[in-house]
């Protein structure tokens, strides 16, 4: 993603369209600025941290009950 693109979706995160989902979105309190992180990773970025939130999940399981299926 070049930096005119980045600059672009950053207003757009930041300033969404009236009555756009976005502005639905961030008003229902979603941090937008997560896709922006999200897009600006490579897909190897992105299964990278995919499969670091899944091995967060199994250690947070196994230590807890409360999380067990």
């Amino acid at each position: 993603m070049g930096n005119e693109e980045q600059a672009w979706l950053l207003e757009l995160i930041h300033n969404p369209p009236a009555g756009s989902k976005l502005e639905a979105a961030r008003n229902w309190g979603v941090d937008l600025t997560l896709y922006l992180r999200t897009l600006a990773m490579t897909p190897e970025e992105r299964i990278e941290n995919m499969v670091a939130v899944r091995d967060f999940v199994f250690d947070l399981r196994s230590s807890t009950s409360v999380l067990k299926p």
